[in-house]
């Protein structure tokens, strides 16, 4: 079982490196430090090797334990961590707070703060999996005292499976097979956190209209693009799309309907609006996430009755009338 120590300190700091394009597929392997120095200093330096999954960054650390260095991994504000042993143990934590993660066992880390990697085991390799992701800012995470998870047993082994083969198979994946990828670690994800991380005494009621509101003003923000999906809504809010249908349906709608709804009532508020009014409509449709302008104008004509060049008209015709 995981379980919490202390003392650690950040120890040789490894800073990390850019990133690529959203939804690429990349695998970077560091450079091993070179120089002479007395002989202590010069201990063995982890393995790590990053794939980037969409939204998901998954960090594989072999440590040559016991006289590996420290490896420490940036703060990602907004981030949580999932630390997934898969060969010997090892702690991960920051400042006087730390958890043991051995072999087939599940921690869960803050990634706002930098994350100190430290081989714990005589073992001949400490190795990890750390997958970090965007945070849910789900009400049941803010408790810190108890981020040991324990076995990673259930959809926590599946989701060190899915990680292991997705690490392994980073360098032939498509941007968008590895964006899938990313959102299918997601949805596991989530399941791992709504099994170790209830909320006693909630309201369930309470917290379905609250995720369902986070999710409307999600989808607002992200109009434009035409990446937008119920998978993706889905994948960011840690749910699965089964879920957020439920959610959807409850209102009377489906996501995919509500996504075209609060698109074309966007499209139509810039069509009235002046300082558009020298757009071109291919423009004004791409703006609010329509990839094509025949599709713009299919789905504008079927809701307003009219094609959006010939509303648009008729708007300043009666407005300088």
């Amino acid at each position: 079982m995981a379980v919490d120590v202390g003392g650690t300190s950040a120890g040789n700091r490894v800073q990390p490196r850019g990133r690529a394009g959203a939804g690429d597929a990349v695998v970077r392997m560091p450079s091993p430090r070179t120089g002479s120095g007395p002989v202590r200093a010069r201990r063995a330096e982890p393995r790590v090797r990053t794939t980037e999954l969409g939204d998901v960054i998954v960090h594989e650390v072999v440590f040559r334990a016991p006289w590996g260095n420290p490896h420490v991994l940036g703060a990602r504000p907004g981030h949580r961590a999932f630390v997934l042993g898969l060969r010997g143990v090892l702690s991960a934590g920051r400042g006087g707070r730390a958890v043991l993660v051995g072999t087939e066992e599940l921690a869960l880390c803050d990634a706002a703060h930098p994350l100190v990697l430290r081989p714990c085991s005589g073992d001949r390799e400490v190795v990890a999996l750390v997958m970090v992701f965007p945070d849910p800012t789900s009400p049941a995470l803010v408790e810190e005292d108890r981020p040991g998870l324990g076995e990673a047993t259930g959809t926590g082994a599946l989701l060190r499976d899915l990680l292991v083969e997705a690490t392994t198979r980073a360098p032939g994946l498509s941007a968008s097979e590895a964006t899938r990828t990313g959102e299918a670690a997601l949805h596991l994800a989530a399941a791992v956190l709504e099994r170790h991380f209830p909320v006693p005494g909630a309201d369930p009621a309470a917290r379905q209209h609250e995720l369902a509101a986070r999710i409307r003003a999600y989808i607002d923000r992200h109009l434009g693009s035409s990446a937008l999906s119920p998978s993706r809504v889905a994948a960011r809010h840690h749910i699965s799309v089964r879920h957020l249908q439920r959610l959807f349906r409850v209102e009377g709608s489906t996501p995919s309907t509500w996504i075209r709804h609060r698109r074309l009532e966007n499209a139509e508020r810039d069509l009235r609006d002046a300082a558009l009014r020298s757009w071109p409509i291919r423009k004004i449709g791409q703006r609010n996430g329509f990839a094509q302008a025949s599709i713009f104008s299919r789905a504008f004509s079927a809701r307003y009755g009219r094609p959006p060049g010939k509303f648009r008209d008729d708007w300043f015709r009666d407005v300088r009338s």
